[in-house]
């Protein structure tokens, strides 16, 4: 029995090249190693063909490829990944009997669909499984699509390795004693309960992907995950309600072992919630200390659990930037939501400014429940630590409560639930807002670049002077025009001149006028500039 498992290219204005290793693949390769051949073809990782065309016009006026800034966005919706005639090669290379297509994403699960459909016009007969959050959520809809013959709700392991075995004695007989395993049935479906797997120690079949093809800053990197599952319920939160459950030591040790043995120099955790249990996470440390990996945790670290020597022993153990997950400054959003991190993280702030981490702090940008006001101070409290900002757009995620709220009745398009998308749900954040929020979150990153490359500049009116602005002509002419008028423009080549920002420039002129007298801290540096203008 030959397996193909493939993780399918996705389509949107940006790809994040170092979150595409497909470590759940890898886990039900596995599993299903024992009694098949297995093969995995990762169809996303690596490449990008270039789309002229998308669904979305009112996205227009945001993503054009025409126009140049300092304060850059996502610009052209591109294909990251195979395209559908490369993959059918890649089919007949393999000749599999089954195939396994990952669809962790609603928003891309016509591209996953894609595969299906291109592996059955390879060979009819293929037997084609789709797993992941999208046929987790809705096995309905994935089994609508002829290509796909069965899908999996839940963690795969189990469920795809008892089919493959089912598959390898002949005709299934019973499928629906496979838990987690969907299928058609006479005129309906058969919607299995999600599985939850009772053992998560078994590792990840590493070998089945090339090392080489995954790096962090020219490192190779893996995923790892040291536990599975959250305990939390937070509203904007799609991810199915798994269990939290902790891996054993000797099992994530030995999982270290074989990463270093593959020349893997980076190692990303992968945990919903990494640091829930503060004696366990102390113990992985331990684990890690010393190995002279680089370690990060780019879903984000909860602040609530976290503590000066929590941070000490993550500094021993190879963490070199922390990516925290604040969602929101405010308690009263916070409180919206079910995290209470704003006091803890606050507490840190001290100690992780004069620590030599690296810190990005997460937050996320037209939450039901936020003002453009209260995140504006957000974005004024975070400017002045030494941090970077990251914000994170919201979307409606597939699965979470709100969502639910959202949908009641009506059909919601798949192809709407994504950060580019800027969808409107909360009516204070129009996406002129919102898109003025996240220039406004760029810019001030941006000078906090400059502010560690340049201790000359002590004053954003400093900036004002030819002489100390960094970047090409039309560059610097929208940074004088944003100190200066307090409006943001952009260079489009099309005119061959300036062009207005499509954002709210009442919202620009808010920020401006209450950063005055504040400072913008470095990233890398506590350097400091003043807000003069």
């Amino acid at each position: 029995m030959k397996v193909l498992l493939i993780q399918p290219p996705i389509e949107d204005f940006y790809d994040t090249a170092i979150r595409t290793y497909p470590l759940g693949l890898l886990y039900v390769g596995a599993r299903v190693a024992d009694i098949a051949d297995v093969a995995l073809l990762d169809a996303r990782t690596g490449k990008r063909c270039t789309l002229s065309r998308h669904q979305f016009p009112e996205l227009a006026p945001y993503y054009a490829d025409s126009v140049s800034t300092p304060f850059s966005f996502f610009s052209r919706y591109s294909r990251y990944g195979m395209t559908c005639d490369e993959i059918a090669r890649a089919v007949v290379r393999e000749d599999p009997d089954v195939v396994g297509i990952g669809s962790m994403c609603s928003a891309y699960e016509k591209q996953a669909r894609e595969v299906a459909e291109t592996v059955k016009k390879v060979r009819r007969d293929v037997v084609t499984v789709m797993g992941g959050i999208h046929p987790t959520l809705f096995p309905e809809h994935v089994l609508r699509d002829s290509h796909v013959d069965y899908c999996i709700r839940g963690e795969g392991e189990t469920p795809f390795f008892d089919l493959v075995a089912a598959l390898t004695g002949g005709r299934i007989k019973e499928p629906a004693r496979i838990n987690g395993l969907c299928f058609r049935r006479n005129s309906g479906v058969h919607i299995s309960d999600v599985n939850v797997e009772t053992n998560i120690d078994v590792l990840p079949k590493r070998g089945l992907v090339r090392a080489d093809d995954y790096r962090i800053n020219k490192r190779r990197y893996a995923f790892f995950l040291t536990s599975r599952g959250c305990p939390f319920s937070c509203g904007f939160c799609g991810k199915p309600p798994f269990p939290y459950r902790r891996r054993s030591l000797p099992s994530i040790e030995g999982e270290m072992e074989e990463c270093r043995a593959l020349g893997i120099e980076a190692i990303d955790f992968e945990d919903d919630m990494l640091n829930l249990d503060r004696s366990f996470f102390a113990d992985v440390l331990s684990l890690f200390a010393g190995q002279g990996v680089t370690l990060s945790a780019m879903n984000g670290i909860y602040p609530g659990n976290m503590d000066i020597s929590t941070l000490t022993a993550m500094d021993r153990a190879g963490f070199r930037r922390l990516n925290f997950s604040l969602v929101d400054i405010s308690a009263r959003v916070l409180d919206g939501q079910n995290r209470k991190e704003q006091q803890s993280f606050v507490g840190l702030l001290p100690f992780l400014e004069s620590s030599p981490f690296l810190v990005e702090v997460h937050f996320i940008i037209g939450l039901p429940g936020q003002e453009p006001p209260s995140l504006l101070d957000t974005l004024l409290f975070l400017m002045e630590r030494r941090l970077l900002l990251g914000p994170s757009i919201f979307y409606l995620s597939p699965g979470s409560a709100i969502y639910g709220t959202a949908a009641g009745d009506s059909t919601i398009p798949f192809d709407t639930m994504r950060s580019s998308f800027m969808i409107p749900f909360n009516p204070l954040f129009p996406r002129r807002v919102t898109f003025a929020f996240i220039k406004l979150v760029r810019f001030i990153n941006y000078i906090k670049q400059l502010v560690d490359k340049q201790d000359s500049i002590t004053r954003a009116s400093d900036l004002l002077d030819s002489g100390t602005m960094s970047g090409d002509e039309q560059s610097q002419a929208i940074l004088r025009r944003l100190l200066h008028d307090k409006r943001l423009v952009r260079y489009d080549a099309r005119y061959g001149s300036h062009t207005d920002e499509p954002v709210d420039q009442r919202l620009i002129r808010s920020f401006f006028e209450k950063a005055k007298g504040r400072t913008i801290k470095g990233y890398r540096s506590n350097r400091s500039l003043v807000v003069d203008v």
